[in-house]
């Protein structure tokens, strides 16, 4: 065999090593207790060569688990990206809730002062997406799978040429990304945009006549005994991925999605439950509605979001079960590589199916 061979053989021999260490790693047993949740998050952190990552649990409304990986504090705030579209959700389901707002109001009535003060739309149509269509980014503006995201994308470094990243929003950051014209038709197809969730902040600012951030600690987060700002260098992710809470703090937040809460009032929670017209997943078993995903099991629905953010090299993981039991992840890497997010929200998921004991 010449040297080709025998590197190849040896390089052969490694991988198929490789691969059985990765398979008894992830078969390898867990506790019964929600230590389950630090052992499968230790092992997913070592396989991509994280630096540091925490975890933290909630069950029966009580805080039954921290866990933390490289010396990352479980108690620390943190910036929640997309997570944060979730608390501009529930701002919206609590003025739909009060009558200050409707599913079918169009941006021509939402944002008519907006409009007014910074021009209209480049395209004619989008003065008829409605805030429906907004929340379930099935408004028809680009979004991240067309890799070119109002406000997130090439635009947004544009912008902060000659805008601060830790400052609020102008809004030219909203102008601009209107500017263009829609990909798709209103209500046409699900495409994730993190512009929507940027006019739906916009529109709590008109609607209530109060500053965003302002409003929305009022109204969801200081009522279940949160104290939480925008993220202070990253603000102008603002209402679609620019707060900073704690791990525990949002848990204590994403209660508000229990239905049988109904913190959101009839209407509001009987449109977030139903999956008609809003489904995202090719099975037709997966919809979104205020800033998070749903799927209908047999004991209930189950509830969460994921977030990333490219420029603070971060991703987020928030799951809240139809048992009540949540947890959330932060993890200081961005999803590079396929498959790894997909692959937490598993092993998150077989944590949870070990435990026997919860406190």
């Amino acid at each position: 065999m010449g040297a080709w061979g025998v590197k190849s053989t040896i390089a052969l021999a490694l991988s198929i090593l490789a691969s059985v260490a990765a398979s008894a790693q992830a078969q390898m047993p867990l506790s019964d207790t929600p230590e389950a949740f630090s052992q499968v998050l230790r092992a997913w952190t070592s396989k991509y060569s994280l630096g540091k990552a925490v975890v933290v649990v909630r069950h029966n409304g009580h805080i039954v688990h921290r866990g933390a990986v490289g010396g990352a504090d479980p108690d620390a705030g943190y910036l929640l990206a997309s997570l944060s579209k979730a608390i501009t959700g529930a701002c919206i389901a609590i003025l739909i809730r009060d009558g200050k707002l409707s599913f079918e109001t169009p941006l021509s009535i939402a944002l008519a002062k907006f409009f007014k003060a910074h021009g209209r739309p480049a395209d004619p149509r989008a003065q008829r997406i409605t805030v429906a269509q907004l929340l379930t980014h099935r408004a028809g503006l680009a979004g991240n799978p067309d890799k070119d995201d109002g406000v997130t994308g090439r635009y947004l470094t544009s912008y902060l040429l000659t805008h601060s990243a830790g400052d609020n929003p102008a809004p030219a950051l909203l102008a601009g990304a209107l500017s263009r014209r829609l990909v798709h038709e209103p209500g046409a197809q699900f495409d994730y945009s993190n512009t929507g969730y940027l006019a739906l902040g916009t529109i709590v600012e008109e609607v209530t006549g109060k500053p965003y951030e302002s409003f929305c600690s009022d109204a969801v987060l200081k009522p279940v005994g949160v104290a939480a700002r925008l993220d202070p260098t990253w603000r102008v992710l603002w209402s679609f991925g620019g707060w900073r809470l704690t791990p525990a703090d949002y848990l204590a937040f994403y209660d508000q999605f229990d239905p049988a809460r109904n913190v959101f009032g009839a209407t509001a929670k009987t449109w977030m439950l139903s999956p008609a017209g809003r489904t995202t997943s090719a099975d037709g078993q997966v919809w979104y509605g205020f800033g998070t995903y749903l799927r209908r099991i047999e004991t209930g629905f189950n509830i969460w979001h994921t977030g990333s953010w490219r420029l603070a090299n971060i991703q987020t993981f928030a799951v809240r079960r139809a048992d009540g039991t949540e947890y959330f992840v932060w993890a200081n890497h961005a999803p590079t590589i396929t498959g790894m997010r997909g692959e937490l929200d598993r092993e998150m998921l077989r944590a949870y199916r070990a435990v026997k004991k919860w406190e």
